[in-house]
């Protein structure tokens, strides 16, 4: 065996702490809908501001950390173009996802986001040529399928407005992966905080006043922290123990936990219609998911 092998009781180790972060980033994600929907009075764009500004805090505390604060300057740098371009995007999606999660139906925003990977390699397939396999597209048609049954539900519902911004939210996600793609052996969490940032300035500029209830700015912070924060953080973390594939499948967890959350604290409980299309949505994740698995070649230690 090559001297670069670990020992045999290291490695599960590792992957069983980086299969912890991500699960745990995965119960993180899925707390927005019960949040969104405890704020009292802050408007949109008010509980935008107060969740951006206690997310870049945590994350640059954690760059700093991570890196010192001397070497804080060097990896903002090291993100490069791609960084500022997903940094802009994010930023983007951040804001559509809260106004989203407002206008319609958690388990639509869900579902509707969990398409992510999809429109990530169809943005890659247009803008850099990368080849998609058969499978891809199938489980995107599928996918769209599930969507356009979400979507005419929506409609007829009135919350055609939440559908967009469901669909602005993952495009944006989207432009996101594949810039981060782009600088996979760089740390590009300072990418994500610049996204915070973005964020943070539109709201400031759009919010009618930044003034907010005790009540509302504590749920701003756990909005910020715990739900937006703490999934990057160990996203970040995990992803460096897990193959891509998995992290993937390991994330899908929120698809089944955030529409649990809001029907057992409010008593949200997604239509016929939204279910079915969910369905439709991770049958396409599971056949994707499913055949990379199966293709992945063995990792070298």
């Amino acid at each position: 065996m090559s001297q670069t092998s670990s020992s045999p009781g290291d490695r599960p180790d590792r992957t069983a702490y980086g299969v912890a972060c991500v699960i745990s980033a995965s119960f993180f994600t899925s707390l927005a809908g019960p949040i969104v929907r405890a704020f009292e009075s802050a408007d949109g764009w008010t509980l935008q501001f107060w969740r951006q500004a206690w997310f870049l805090g945590f994350i640059l505390l954690f760059l700093a950390w991570r890196h010192g604060l001397a070497g804080l300057p060097g990896c903002f740098r090291a993100v490069g173009r791609p960084g500022l371009i997903a940094a802009v995007a994010l930023g983007i999606s951040f804001v559509a996802f809260v106004f989203a999660m407002m206008a319609t139906t958690v388990a639509k925003v869900v579902f509707i986001g969990a398409t992510s990977p999809f429109i990530a390699a169809l943005i890659a397939w247009a803008v850099i040529g990368e080849r998609l396999k058969p499978v891809t597209w199938l489980a995107m048609a599928i996918a769209l399928a599930g969507i356009l049954l979400m979507a005419g539900d929506g409609l007829t519902s009135g919350q055609g407005p939440g559908i967009l911004l469901s669909v602005i939210t993952v495009v944006g996600f989207g432009v996101t992966l594949v810039c981060l793609r782009s600088r996979a052996d760089r740390d590009m969490l300072p990418a994500i905080a610049l996204a915070g940032l973005v964020a943070l300035l539109v709201s400031a500029v759009a919010a009618p006043s930044l003034a907010i209830s005790r009540h509302d700015f504590v749920l701003a912070a756990a909005f910020g922290v715990v739900q937006l924060g703490f999934q990057y953080v160990l996203i970040a973390l995990g992803a460096r123990h897990v193959p891509a594939g998995e992290v993937a499948l390991l994330g899908r967890l929120q698809l089944v936990l955030a529409p649990l959350w809001v029907w057992l604290t409010v008593g949200e409980e997604p239509t016929y219609l939204t279910l079915v299309g969910g369905a439709v949505v991770i049958s396409a994740i599971a056949l994707q998911s499913t055949v990379a698995l199966r293709r992945r070649a063995p990792i070298t230690p």
